[in-house]
């Protein structure tokens, strides 16, 4: 099975998404590739226009390195916008990049209602919420289905996160919208990265595996923190996951020693063990 990694900026400093230039993301190719990587996601393109897109889609396969997977972002990075026809517009514009680098699948958070907002109270407008973010979903997954793209929704920490995108895809109904498991996101709270891969079950279209202590958003290599590995590898045989295994590992770490080359070297060689183990027929 392909193993992939986020695309990781290599230079002290990093401050803002611009800093991911075509040259900083050409060696960053090249360093995933290095490591033994087959497949890349790419995150923090928003400001690349479709030619810069295509020429790092065509650099990826100079290096037989995959173009999986990018990350959607708005103006304001990973929430796409704060209003309806501004996050219509910003997801639209990463379909598009997703498909000038030759990628597959556009990772999202849900488009307008967070997993904050959901624990904001107990009477939140879970209806009002479900149909905004059905309408923007609505229309990225038509386009996205000319470009022959799926959009896969990431998991939050809490179970009311995971019904909410649940309930949103059955509402939006598009075969090629599914989830991202974030296993560390699962992990920080009840849902649990094993229990979100088998709810996901075959609408389940790409990964994020990162580790924690359970307390932050680590970004560890898998096999570094507290998750129970084998038990979320378990679950992605049973639901019969064949898709790129993706790696999301940090290129910003706070509050904690950071060695990339080592995490990016430690994170391949885990999951191609539990890989090996647990999903090899």
């Amino acid at each position: 099975m392909r193993i992939g990694c986020n695309a990781l900026y290599l230079y002290p400093g990093f401050t803002s998404r611009e800093r991911f230039t075509v040259a900083a993301y050409r060696e960053a190719l090249a360093n995933l590739r290095r490591v033994g990587f087959e497949a890349v996601e790419y995150s923090h393109t928003f400001h690349l226009g479709t030619r810069e897109a295509a020429s790092l889609g065509d650099y990826a396969r100079s290096l037989a390195l995959v173009s999986w997977s990018c990350h959607a972002e708005g103006p304001r990075e990973f929430r796409l916008a704060d209003n309806l026809e501004e996050a219509r517009q910003a997801l639209l514009h990463c379909l598009t990049l997703c498909a000038a680098l030759g990628g597959k699948v556009v990772v999202l958070h849900t488009p307008l209602c967070s997993e904050v907002d959901l624990a904001l109270s107990a009477d939140a407008d879970v209806a009002g919420a479900l149909a905004r973010d059905r309408s923007v979903l609505e229309a990225a997954c038509s386009r996205a289905a000319e470009l022959g793209l799926d959009i896969a929704l990431e998991n939050g920490s809490t179970l009311a996160h995971m019904r909410y995108i649940l309930q949103l895809r059955d509402l939006v109904g598009a075969e090629n919208l599914g989830f991202c498991l974030d296993s560390g996101h699962a992990a920080l709270g009840e849902l649990g990265p094993a229990r979100a891969a088998r709810l996901a079950g075959r609408y389940l279209h790409s990964t994020h595996l990162q580790d924690n202590r359970g307390v932050e958003d680590d970004h560890l290599p898998p096999g570094e923190g507290s998750i129970d590995w084998p038990a979320v590898f378990t679950a992605l045989r049973e639901i019969g996951y064949s898709r790129t295994l993706m790696l999301e590992l940090t290129d910003r770490a706070e509050g904690r020693a950071y060695d990339q080359k080592r995490e990016i070297e430690d994170g391949a060689a885990n999951v191609r063990e539990l890989a090996s183990h647990y999903l090899t027929a």
